[in-house]
């Protein structure tokens, strides 16, 4: 399924109202390396039965009233790999699912702080006539200066296309009773046949270019690959059915490496590139 992608706005009121730390396990975490993690898993809005169960089992509904899967009450800032991605699929269980809902809920009011405070930066547009005055009378500050400037950026490339990031964790993928018997389990040749089964399958269920956008990464016992998808029909991902791969990230390319798709890539539009650029 294609997860939530959040905007500029979400991640800095979520990652301000936390402080600048990580919900799992509290150390910083910077914000160009801040991915959100959804403390019920997204994925069950595919699956209607498992999610009404769940609310039940959970008595959800009780606790936590007009609770929705996307919404900052289940939204939490996390390290990109080293929390979120073993986190993964995984359904807590009751005890600890309520635990962290609870914490969430006593952010909530610092978060709605934040949305509000950059609801009034986005008002202060008049200020940027005389920037250099009103740093100066401390009208607005220089940090405040450079997120209003990033997500002018940001809309401005709204339509620049989707980079998807994937990431699994090897000692689950080896548990993992769909997994080919005959696959390789040592890690450099594990990891080389999931990347090629990734890349064979997105072949199958997209009719569009993509190709990797920098050097998949391997830490021991994880594995991320993140690939960029011109020309995407966004519905041809809903075939995406590979159960050790998980989305870990999904935003357009100006988002994540803050320049434009056609100036990182220039030759690229011009040729059939579904996977040429293969992992190592």
């Amino acid at each position: 399924m294609m997860k939530r992608r959040f905007s500029y706005v979400e991640r800095d009121a979520l990652w301000k109202a936390y402080d600048g730390r990580c919900f799992y396990c509290e150390r910083p975490v910077d914000f160009p390396d801040m991915t959100i993690d959804h403390i019920i898993p997204e994925w069950l809005i595919e699956h209607p039965d498992k999610l009404r169960q769940l609310r039940q089992e959970y008595e959800i509904d009780v606790e936590f009233t007009s609770f929705q899967i996307n919404d900052f009450a289940n939204w939490v800032p996390t390290h990109f790999r080293k929390c979120n991605i073993r986190k993964g699929r995984e359904v807590f269980p009751k005890r600890l699912t309520l635990l962290l809902l609870n914490e969430a809920q006593r952010h909530l009011s610092r978060v709605r702080q934040e949305l509000e405070a950059l609801s009034r930066k986005r008002s202060k547009g008049h200020l940027f006539g005389s920037l250099s005055a009103a740093i100066e009378n401390k009208h607005i500050t220089v940090q405040e200066v450079r997120g209003f400037m990033d997500e002018i950026e940001c809309s401005m490339h709204a339509q620049e296309p989707l980079v998807l990031t994937f990431g699994l964790i090897t000692e689950d993928v080896l548990k993992n009773d769909e997994l080919p018997t005959d696959v390789p389990r040592d890690y450099p040749y594990l990891c080389d046949w999931l990347e090629l089964d990734l890349v064979k399958h997105l072949r199958s269920i997209i009719t569009t270019p993509f190709h990797y956008t920098q050097p998949s990464e391997r830490w021991g016992d994880g594995l991320s690959v993140r690939m960029v998808f011109p020309g995407l029909v966004n519905a041809e991902l809903e075939h995406f059915e590979r159960p050790w791969w998980e989305i870990l990230e999904a935003a357009n390319f100006w988002e994540i490496f803050g320049e434009k798709y056609s100036d990182a890539f220039p030759d690229q539009p011009e040729k059939e590139y579904f996977g040429e650029l293969e992992p190592a």
